[in-house]
């Protein structure tokens, strides 16, 4: 096969999928045509194939991984004048790259990670799980065995040496993911039966390590991700939600609603196709908070309004959380009151206006432009009120005429 085609499962495969992405596209590679409409994605085999570094083969999964974790900030602070010393002849050894890679083992896999024992620390280190990954389009190549209990796709069964089948023993443990997986060390608890857990694919024991690569931190601590059932979507709306994220206030971030709506006005009005058919489904945030993981989605008739390009386009020129904030309330009247009451306002000059009217004008509007023109927001409000209304009625009229 030329390519390895992704579909979208359960969360935190998806998030492996668009965590790999990214790192793609820090490496500056294009992703976007790997991204199809139908919802699913392609890796070509030859991001897997491997690449000169410092005489090694080294496939290029890995060298975009590793230049993902371990950013040249980081190599310079390890390098500095005080670390001089103690890195300098590994350094010479070894080259940058191969610096950067054991400086990524040992922050993946060392004691005490997330990542402890899904591949060993002198594995890593040896060069060994690189030869391993360079390998994957053959190791899931195969039709017989198990599909793969994370990706429900690819086997869980490989050829040994002597060409016969054998069962591959990667299961999901607590080392891809402590709050969901098993402990299958030496002394396994019993919450999946002792040694018994899902078993999982070559393929998917290298996504999961991209996952954390898919999360947005916010200020409270907390990491989101958003889900959805298509990869393209998910890439688009997670990537928007990072930009989000700075320009949200502290207060502003605290809401995961808020988020997820922006990234949604965010895709509808940048990119060139709709979120058509993928709006009837789930969109979700999945929000990890130590050992918390919450799910949390916007009702199906917002996000058939946000995923509208003109309703997304007015909200995003307004660019006001208490604009924002009644469409995801779906509160449309005193959205409606607000308009009335910032045109009178704004047909005033300003030293006509009452300190109410001035105190309304700054808790409504945070923007400077708007505070200094509402009756032209007040206007934007009629247009967004107008084309939520005959939204709503052309739905009502089609689920009259059908009879839904």
């Amino acid at each position: 096969m030329s390519s390895i085609t992704l579909y979208p499962s359960n969360w935190l495969y998806n998030a492996g999928v668009v965590g790999l992405f990214s790192a793609q596209e820090k490496a500056g590679e294009p992703v976007q045509k790997e991204l199809l409409d139908d919802g699913s994605a392609q890796i070509p085999n030859g991001y897997f194939k491997p690449i000169q570094i410092n005489k090694k083969e080294i496939s290029k999964a890995i060298v975009n991984l590793v230049n993902v974790l371990v950013s040249q900030d980081e190599l310079t602070e390890w390098l500095n004048e005080t670390n001089k010393n103690k890195y300098q002849n590994a350094y010479k050894e070894l080259g940058e790259f191969g610096f950067k890679f054991i400086r990524a083992g040992n922050k993946l896999f060392a004691s005490k990670t997330p990542y402890q024992n899904l591949v060993q620390l002198k594995e890593w280190q040896s060069y060994e799980y690189p030869e391993l990954v360079k390998e994957i389009p053959n190791l899931i190549g195969f039709n017989a065995g198990h599909p793969c209990n994370l990706c429900s796709h690819y086997p869980v069964f490989i050829r040994d040496p002597g060409n016969k089948l054998q069962e591959r023993l990667c299961r999901l443990q607590s080392t891809h993911l402590k709050n969901l997986g098993p402990s299958l060390g030496e002394f396994p608890n019993g919450f999946w039966g002792l040694n018994e857990s899902i078993g999982i694919c070559y393929l998917c024991s290298f996504l999961i390590i991209h996952h954390h690569l898919a999360f947005t931190r916010l200020s409270d601590g907390s990491e989101i991700f958003i889900n959805a059932p298509s990869f393209k979507v998910m890439y688009y709306l997670n990537k928007f939600a990072r930009e989000v994220f700075g320009a949200l206030s502290a207060e502003e971030m605290h809401s995961k609603r808020n988020i997820l709506a922006m990234s949604m006005i965010e895709y509808a009005t940048k990119v060139q196709a709709a979120l058509g058919v993928w709006t009837g489904m789930n969109i979700e945030v999945v929000s990890r908070r130590g050992s918390q993981i919450e799910f949390f989605s916007l009702p199906y008739e917002v996000v058939q309004l946000l995923s509208d390009r003109h309703i997304a386009g007015i909200l995003s020129r307004i660019g006001e959380f208490a604009i924002l904030n009644r469409v995801l309330d779906q509160d449309f009247s005193h959205l409606m009151e607000t308009g009335y009451r910032l045109l009178r306002i704004g047909l005033k000059a300003y030293g006509e206006r009452g300190k109410s009217e001035n105190d309304f004008i700054n808790q409504t509007l945070r923007l400077e432009k708007n505070r200094r023109n509402p009756a032209r927001v007040a206007e934007q409000i009629f247009q967004l009120c107008a084309i939520i209304e005959e939204k709503q009625n052309r739905r009502k009229a089609y689920e009259y005429i059908y009879g839904s």
